[in-house]
């Protein structure tokens, strides 16, 4: 039921159109499409012996539709079903992508922010289908053990599980003062989507470009690092969201009000021309594409996250949860980038824990943990050639 559109690139000495390439693919976040990868593709594709480069618009974003009718496509709206915005399906979305373009295995798999996630759960239930795996500004901690699937955990377990921390986190900011809430929260909520489109086309630009901008290297209050409760075995929630409160406002906001209202007040106070900071070309792509389509397809990944799974995923879920990466696994991140530390301990857990080394040792090797200074969270729009150095490097050593 899905037509997927894609970007690809293929190395500029491919004289044959039949010569096959080993295969990369890239898995962009939000709010982003395939065209976050636009300065990667030539590049990857023309490194060691060339590569077959191919970066798709996600189920709900971009060019990608979804037939809901005899030949007819819509926008996707708040009150559609979740079930296929569920994790484990667009990992099945993924996986028939690699089918289709005639592939029975991916060479390297790359995943930004919440395309990180997604590539995180594709290698854990397709072992078989990806050779590597490179996550980039959002850590991946691993496919959690919903509460859903099982009524005999212990109240401890059942206190850490992932619906209820998120719960109990949501009441523990909103009672701080001022009172807050986390932009996880406010995506899955029904005004998201027409908040962040706003009225008219300006609107919709004017919030795009300040996101871009408060997001990137640029802006003043990204000097990320860890927050003081990652150091932490076993915080409180208290301790946990007075931490959160101390991130940007783009990631845990005031309780009343919209992500545009907060991008808005923060460019008014810096009191500069934000659209000059980051490219107007690549702002008009997306302002233009989701004008048309929306956000909320890609809303309804964070509302699927919050929300529980599926009855006919349980199982799928129950055999994959806790389960390693076991291919080898590099993470790559701007150095401004507060994606990185807005789960306390989500770095050290995926360095230490979840990932594999070369010959599948425990661990990921120091040198495939990459932090790129003056990059802020577009790390490979704002640092192409030093993401792609790096990658080209980790498909050397997984090469070899």
């Amino acid at each position: 039921d899905l037509s997927v559109h894609i970007l690809e690139a293929l190395p500029d000495t491919n004289n044959h159109p039949s010569t096959s390439y080993p295969l990369i693919l890239l898995l962009h976040g939000f709010p982003e499409l395939a065209y976050s990868w636009r300065k990667v593709l030539v590049p990857l594709a023309n490194a060691h012996s060339g590569y077959r480069v191919v970066a798709p618009d996600l189920r709900g974003f971009g060019r990608t539709t979804t037939k809901v009718g005899p030949g007819s496509a819509s926008q996707v709206q708040y009150e559609d079903a979740l079930s296929s915005f569920h994790m484990l399906n667009i990992v099945e979305d993924v996986s028939s992508l690699v089918q289709a373009l005639g592939y029975s295995s991916v060479t390297m798999l790359v995943g930004h922010d919440f395309g990180s996630l997604l590539a995180g759960h594709c290698v854990i239930a397709h072992r078989e289908l990806f050779a590597s795996v490179v996550f980039m500004s959002a850590p991946f901690e691993g496919i959690n053990f919903p509460q859903a699937i099982s009524r005999d955990i212990d109240d401890e377990t059942k206190e850490r599980s992932g619906a209820s921390l998120v719960s109990s986190i949501t009441t523990a900011l909103a009672a701080l003062r001022p009172p807050r809430k986390h932009y996880t929260s406010y995506f899955s909520s029904p005004s998201a989507n027409a908040d962040m489109l706003g009225q008219g086309r300006k609107a919709l630009n004017d919030f795009l470009s300040g996101y871009f901008y408060m997001k990137s290297g640029a802006w003043h209050g990204n000097s990320a690092h860890p927050l003081p409760s990652a150091f932490s075995p076993s915080p409180s929630i208290t301790e946990l969201a007075k931490d959160l409160a101390t991130l940007p406002e783009y990631y845990v906001m005031p309780l009343y009000e919209s992500m545009p209202e907060v991008i808005s007040r923060h460019s008014r106070a810096d009191a500069r021309d934000t659209t000059s900071k980051y490219e107007e070309v690549a702002e008009s792509v997306y302002a233009v594409e989701f004008a048309r389509t929306g956000f909320q397809g890609g809303l309804n990944y964070y509302r699927s996250t919050l929300s529980p799974p599926p009855p006919q995923r349980i199982a799928q879920l129950r055999a994959l949860a806790e389960r390693r990466v076991e291919v080898p696994a590099a993470f790559i991140s701007g150095a401004r980038d507060w994606g990185v530390y807005q789960a306390p301990g989500a770095e050290r857990k995926m360095r230490e824990g979840v990932c594999s080394r070369e010959g599948g040792k425990p661990g990921m090797d120091k040198e495939d943990f990459v932090v790129i200074e003056g990059a802020g969270h577009w790390v490979q729009q704002e640092a192409p050639h030093r993401v792609v150095q790096e990658l080209v490097r980790f498909l050397g050593k997984v090469k070899d």
